[in-house]
């Protein structure tokens, strides 16, 4: 994750809303693509973009996001961001108001990752449009988080921590976090509109299996039923991958997701010596993580958490990366909305 220029000289970080330096506002610019800091005329401050702004509306009622919108957009105007959330928690509850929050901020951050591998807008919007349902359970309703048709439902109780841990406790799930359920589900979707109907399809279907052979929901219940496949790790990157090959596939896409983020991030704090090629491929990507992720689990452990980068990566895994690798653009730039 980049970070961001004040006006001040200050740093901005990708969420922030205020300079906590001089007390600016802040947001996220669409037109050029960066944090910024805005004047009291509404100026985007960034050198050379000078856009008028103004808040999101679900910024200004309820700061579930940091983003800006032109000021042409009109009163009540919704950021790109926002405008993919079909469905959204009550928010008089203040418990959902929390969650709603902390599910929009990892949108975001999975809207700067399909930026960053070269996702475009007009794929995301293609028909059927990528968008999201944050729905909470009721008494009548469990709601399962997952993917169909382009829409990504997230269960509200995702964003509460206790329950998250229960989950990953529960299913073996080591990266069970916010982030990590979306850049999972995206993967489904990544499948539908750059794999399903398309070119790679039997490159995929060679690498990851036959989908429709067994079905999903009887491979589904046979996995609840009887576990991983016991040796998941000589061919897959995590347990629930074994399941079924549409799951191989978003959990291979989810850790490719990792993986870029970790790196953007490592690039942009300065951390030279893990940096790797613009344009550089799958495998020199891959070290350069796996390298970054020997110092970074240590770190981690010596804070008494979890491992940050808990995967192995055999050969059969590897080469499911590439496949992935090779579905974007080799020379990306921030071509998406975030």
């Amino acid at each position: 994750m980049r970070t961001y220029d004040c006006s001040c000289g200050a740093t901005l970080f990708f969420t922030n809303t205020h300079c906590h330096t001089c007390g600016r506002t802040v947001g996220w610019c669409d037109a050029c693509r960066a944090v910024t800091s805005v004047s009291k005329s509404g100026q985007c401050e960034t050198p050379g973009c000078g856009q008028r702004l103004q808040p999101c509306a679900n910024r200004d009622a309820y700061e579930v996001c940091n983003a800006m919108v032109s000021a042409d957009a009109g009163s009540g105007a919704l950021c790109r961001g926002c405008q993919r959330t079909t469905h959204a928690p009550d928010p008089s509850d203040a418990r959902n108001l929390t969650q709603w929050r902390a599910l929009e901020r990892g949108k975001r951050r999975l809207h700067y990752d399909l930026a960053l591998i070269g996702v475009t807008d007009q794929q995301l919007d293609a028909e059927p449009p990528l968008t999201y349902r944050f729905l909470a359970d009721t008494p009548d309703e469990h709601i399962i988080t997952g993917h169909a048709d382009g829409v990504i439902t997230i269960n509200l109780a995702e964003a509460d921590p206790v329950v998250r841990e229960k989950g990953r406790q529960q299913f073996g799930e080591p990266q069970r976090t916010i982030i990590g359920h979306f850049r999972h589900e995206v993967g489904h979707f990544l499948w539908m509109r750059l794999v399903e109907n398309e070119a790679p399809h039997d490159d995929c279907v060679r690498l990851f299996g036959d989908h429709e052979n067994p079905p999903y929901g009887e491979a589904m219940d046979r996995y609840y039923a009887e576990g991983p496949d016991p040796n998941w790790q000589a061919n897959y990157i995590s347990q629930y991958a074994s399941s079924h090959p549409w799951e191989d596939f978003a959990e291979t896409c989810g850790f490719y997701l990792d993986m870029r983020a970790v790196l953007d991030t490592l690039e942009h704090q300065s951390v030279r010596s893990l940096s790797v090629r613009r344009g550089a491929d799958l495998d020199e990507l891959l070290d350069a993580y796996i390298e970054a992720g020997l110092t970074l689990n240590e770190i981690n452990r010596t804070m008494g958490l979890t491992d940050l980068v808990p995967e192995v990566v055999n050969e059969p895994v590897r080469e499911k990366l590439r496949f992935v690798h090779g579905l974007f653009p080799v020379h990306a730039e921030l071509l998406a909305s975030v």
